[in-house]
């Protein structure tokens, strides 16, 4: 049975190591000073005339990927993050998780066969960025590590002293 295990292992190593290290592409918004990694298999499908940010579509599985930048009302996080809440409540999406804290936020829901998950970070200057990821609920296992990648990739740019963003937490996003 060891050897079994063995040469399956020694079989699909080459096939993990691939999948680990398939290319995923740097997106930065100067306007804003964000970063953040996009996944394999995502193609740019449009970029906001104001700069903020841009569209992403997976052909394979129909997931879209909203990213974006923006200026806070008195520089409020928070309140920003629990308006966003709000919108999605009010497009009829049912929030199953959210977590709001003054750096970074965490919020997912579903609605009829689909789900969303978006995750937000403070950046300088009294704004902040966005990813929104929306796919079909079939899919959702296969986006957990997805979704914890870009998670921890979204971050202000380099030069911004905003205090450092906590680590994501291990919690199901849905």
């Amino acid at each position: 049975m060891l050897r079994i295990l063995t040469a399956l292992a020694l079989f699909l190593s080459p096939a993990l190591t691939a999948v680990a290290a398939e290319d995923w592409q740097p997106y930065a918004n100067a306007r804003f000073g964000y970063v953040l990694d996009i996944p394999p298999g995502f193609e740019l499908q449009s970029e906001g005339d104001n700069g903020d940010g841009a569209s992403f579509h997976a052909n394979d599985n129909g997931a879209t990927l909203s990213v974006f930048g923006s200026t806070l009302l008195d520089g409020d996080f928070e309140t920003d993050v629990n308006d966003r809440i709000g919108y999605e409540r009010e497009g009829q999406w049912r929030i199953v998780y959210s977590r709001v804290t003054s750096a970074w936020a965490s919020f997912s829901g579903s609605r009829g066969e689909d789900v969303f998950y978006t995750r937000a970070v403070a950046l300088c200057d009294g704004s902040a960025a966005y990813f929104r990821l929306q796919y079909r609920k079939s899919r959702l296992t296969s986006f957990d590590g997805v979704i914890s990648r870009m998670a921890e990739a979204l971050r202000p740019s380099e030069g911004c002293q905003h205090p450092p963003v906590a680590a994501v937490s291990n919690e199901a996003p849905n």
